[in-house]
């Protein structure tokens, strides 16, 4: 055990150990060890054992209960603080030892992290190691630290005029919130001894209320030149260079940062690599130039400095040299102290709400923060202007100028694609017309067995013994609502279809069939269209059972084509891409009775799996749209009750049959990558299929001939779906013949 280890131990015990003697509850008016209740809201704390950090990821460690520590800007002798679960480490262990509780915001709402304690006669004092890292979609231009009681709407901030019953911000210590100095400021822990943007720390303004640090405008210059005054968000990080300098004079723990691309204005650039004329910046560019098997002089650098074209080149085709993003600049150190009371309950919950600026804020959905979130950046990141951040800041002017907040979130939308899962469905439907369009196993009873019929089939031609040839076509109409995160649509979609079963026995087939599809999706508020289509082709197994059974199973492949147009902002982005389904289905259904009435249960299950590759657009300037590969699968579970009756006990009798079916239908989200094209992507939320529906088809078989060997039939039937999200109409008709 190590000394500072063990003087840490001794001051924790100690206090402990005094309290039990004198009667009072051990660790009175203190934050427990492993405090951590909850946490709630769009934030996690991280958490790795491999990087020596257990779950939950926060610890409490109380080295003096009831302690009032002098108040400086340096915490190395606190030893009461919150930070990260490390089993080897406590309050007083060196910087770069990996105490800061490491939170990440994922969202819009406030994160809230609720903590034991225990009530005492006295406030203890607590330093806190904090590290927050936005990964909301937005970047954030303020935030609130509140401590309080209860959680998301119930939260209520501590009342301050009573401290010794509560848990509130030391009002003598100046808090902290400030991008790593890794970045801004003098290097960290780093032995380059300035930080790789600017020497000077790049803060935040902090007011304190007691039960809330209000924290505003971080300022840098450099910051403000490249990235504005805001905390940004992962997706919006540029790509920089890292090299592994192992085995030079200059090693580290980690890859060093070397350069960032500045998008804006087309270039590579060095960041600070050291203290001008310094020893270790003279080791580094050395050790550099021998790695890339050049001079320093043609290394070219300067801080900030462009770096030149043929360096860029050989970093890019050496090993050493990688390329990643710089992650710190999404990363906020937090440091503050809380003055601990007696607080009621036993807990207090420390709220983490990130603010965004107002386009941002006043969104309602999911779809909507992250379409503002990527609007709002494209408009106010300096290194993204790429010559369209003016086009961007006019249009928010302009949204935000709409008094109706509805009205105002629609225009909005149409800045993203906000019909993305449309593709789904049009996909959806187009498996739905080929699983319904092969028709349905039949099983009928002869002579006093059961036996396979064609008559659950589309159109066929016997073309050899026991072998038809089939047609099918159709077409079908469906109507998709509104959901949280997309506009609606309809979808109107038709089929054609050839195959050929064999009959093994009288009791199994087998076939095969391929075809083509075509359909459009038109999205509600003329906001655009998706036109879809392809071939596929598949093949089915049918079979009979028991006394009046029937099952089918069938798999398929489609390729797939869209050509899709965007309505935004006066303009028509349009763009094409393929994809590809795979599909699959069992069917079943049990008859009963005979003669010329037979009914019985019937169930399903389909299954759907669409691919679609990505896609720029082109045609609306400023506004196209660059969207990623969207994955997804469908799934339709489905049960109820089919019956036939025969009008007459003709053999040539018209045959009227129908069903009605209670289905479960549930697909993927996903978060599909968008961008304006040109500018990194951030994810995009399009909502899976969760929907409930009933189904109904009745249909009518009509003999028209019978010479010799020659038969033939009509059949015409519709179907139809119904939900409260989701509508469908199907129409079918066919000419069945038999030779």
């Amino acid at each position: 055990m190590s000394n500072t280890l063990l003087t840490n131990l001794k001051r924790t015990v100690a206090p402990a150990a005094l309290l039990l003697c004198l009667g009072t509850p051990a660790w009175s008016g203190t934050f427990d060890d492993a405090p951590v209740i909850s946490v709630t809201g769009d934030g996690l704390i991280f958490s790795d054992p491999a990087e020596g950090v257990q779950p939950p990821g926060l610890k409490a460690v109380t080295g003096e209960v009831n302690a009032d520590f002098p108040n400086t800007n340096n915490p190395k002798d606190i030893t009461n603080c919150l930070m990260a679960n490390t089993p080897d480490f406590t309050c007083t262990a060196p910087p770069g030892s990996g105490k800061r509780v490491k939170t990440q915001l994922t969202g819009p709402t406030p994160m809230e992290i609720t903590l034991s304690t225990q009530s005492s006669g006295g406030i203890t004092e607590y330093y806190t190691y904090g590290k927050t890292s936005n990964l909301t979609g937005a970047r954030i231009i303020a935030f609130k630290v509140q401590l309080g009681t209860g959680s998301g709407d119930s939260f209520t901030p501590f009342d301050p005029s009573d401290p010794q019953t509560a848990a509130l911000f030391d009002p003598d210590y100046i808090s902290k919130f400030n991008l790593p100095d890794g970045l801004f400021g003098d290097g960290g822990q780093e032995e380059a001894g300035i930080g790789f943007f600017d020497s000077t720390s790049a803060e935040m303004t902090i007011a304190n209320n007691a039960n809330t640090l209000d924290a505003t405008n971080l300022s840098n210059s450099v910051l403000a030149t490249y990235f504005g005054n805001s905390l940004i968000d992962n997706s919006m990080l540029p790509k920089a260079i890292f090299w592994d300098a192992t085995g030079t004079a200059v090693a580290s723990d980690e890859a060093q940062l070397i350069a960032w691309y500045n998008l804006s204005a087309g270039q590579w650039q060095y960041g600070n690599l050291g203290v001008d004329s310094s020893t270790y910046l003279d080791s580094k560019l050395q050790a550099m130039a021998d790695s890339l098997g050049v001079t320093v002089a043609d290394l070219g650098y300067t801080g900030g400095g462009v770096v030149p074209a043929d360096i860029v080149a050989a970093m890019q085709a050496n090993g050493l040299y990688t390329q990643d993003v710089v992650e710190d600049l999404r990363n906020l150190n937090l440091n503050y102290i809380i003055d601990l009371g007696d607080v009621a309950g036993n807990n207090v919950t420390m709220r983490i709400a990130p603010i965004f600026a107002p386009i941002v804020e006043q969104t309602a959905t999911r779809y909507q923060f992250a379409t503002a979130g990527r609007l709002d950046a494209a408009a106010n990141i300096p290194y993204l202007d790429i010559g369209n951040a003016e086009t961007y800041q006019t249009a928010i002017s302009d949204i935000m100028a709409i008094t109706d907040p509805v009205a105002r979130n629609d225009m909005l939308e149409t800045t993203g694609y906000s019909f993305l899962p449309a593709f789904g469905a049009v996909g959806f439907e187009f498996g739905q017309n080929i699983t319904k369009g092969i028709g349905r196993p039949v099983a009928q009873t002869q002579n006093g067995s059961v036996t396979l019929s064609t008559m659950g089939g589309p159109t066929s031609w016997k073309i050899g013994d026991d072998t038809y040839a089939f047609v099918s076509a159709g077409a079908q109409k469906a109507n998709y609502d509104r959901t949280t995160n997309a506009i609606g649509y309809d979808v109107n979609s038709h089929y054609m279809m050839v195959g050929g079963e064999k009959f093994v026995d009288n009791q199994v087939s087998v076939g095969l069939f391929g075809g083509y599809s075509d359909g459009t999706s038109d999205a509600d508020q003329s906001r655009g269209s998706i036109d879809g289509s392809g071939a596929f082709v598949g093949g089915f197994v049918r079979t009979a059972f028991g006394n009046g059974g029937a099952a089918q199973f069938m798999i398929g492949y489609q390729d797939l084509s869209y050509d899709m147009s965007r309505n935004v902002m006066g303009s028509t982005a349009r763009a094409s891409t393929d994809g590809h389904q795979v599909f699959g289905a069992i069917d079943a259904e049990y008859m009963f009775g005979q003669d010329r009435l037979r009914f019985g249960p019937t169930g399903s299950l389909e299954m759907y799996h669409l691919s679609v590759d990505g896609f720029d657009e082109t045609g609306a300037g400023a506004w196209n749209l660059s969207v990623g590969d969207q994955s997804g699968t469908v799934t339709v579970a489905s049960a109820g009750m089919r019956g036939q009756y025969a009008l007459s006990s003709s053999a040539q009798a018209p045959t009227l049959s129908g069903a009605i079916k209670y289905n479960k239908v549930s697909g993927d989200d996903q978060l599909v990558q968008t961008a304006f094209v040109g500018l990194p992507s951030s994810a995009t939320p399009v909502d899976g299929f969760d929907m409930n529906w009933v189904t109904a088809d009745v249909g009518i078989d009509v003999p028209l001939d019978q010479t010799g060997t020659f038969s033939s039939s009509l059949h015409a039937g519709i179907s139809g779906t119904f939900s409260s999200d989701y509508e469908s109409h199907a129409l079918q008709l066919s000419f069945n013949a038999k030779f």
